[in-house]
């Protein structure tokens, strides 16, 4: 049970560091209070980073590398404390692996709290945020099937493709993406 808080911690800080590049290619409103938690949260070890303001075609990519950075240090770090052999190859599967599984993981969270949001009047601001956030890989959904009327199944469209891509890394890696 202690395995899996400590991997539960890690993958919810390599989220909030993907959430920043998230905000930041997205170009939402700098001055939301969500925005300034993630901000001031992950701004101690974004500012040591001098390409943290670089991107490539709107995409700010620090943020993704230091979760992958993150992911390797607490890989490293579980297999001194629980294991008897170092394997490098191993760790950084295991890093990458762990860092597109919370990058779906923060995709899914973000389109059922928009599909949520939208449903109460009260937190249209929320919705809104969520929609920029999400915006760029509903949109190609969009194109293909828009709203009917008032309802969009872009984003039910979206979490099932989420859902059987996770279903075809299961597949591929088997037990390793379980435990991620």
């Amino acid at each position: 049970m202690q395995i899996n808080f400590y991997i539960m911690l890690a993958e919810a800080v390599i989220i909030l560091f993907e959430l920043r590049s998230l905000m930041q290619s997205s170009g939402i409103d700098y001055y939301h209070p969500a925005t300034q938690t993630v901000v001031k949260l992950t701004e101690p070890v974004m500012k040591l980073l001098p390409f943290r303001n670089k991107n490539i075609k709107g995409f700010y990519y620090a943020g993704f590398i230091v979760a992958f950075v993150l992911a390797l240090m607490f890989w490293f770090g579980f297999v001194a404390k629980f294991a008897n052999s170092l394997n490098i190859t191993a760790i950084v599967m295991f890093s990458v692996l762990m860092t597109i599984k919370s990058f779906g993981y923060l995709i899914l969270f973000l389109l059922l709290a928009q599909a949520l949001c939208s449903w109460l009047p009260a937190t249209r601001g929320y919705s809104f945020m969520f929609g920029q956030l999400t915006y760029p890989i509903v949109a190609p959904v969009q194109k293909i099937i828009p709203p009917i009327g008032m309802i969009d199944i872009s984003l039910m469209i979206v979490m099932i493709a989420i859902f059987a891509l996770n279903r075809l890394a299961y597949s591929i890696f088997g037990l390793y993406w379980a435990i991620l």
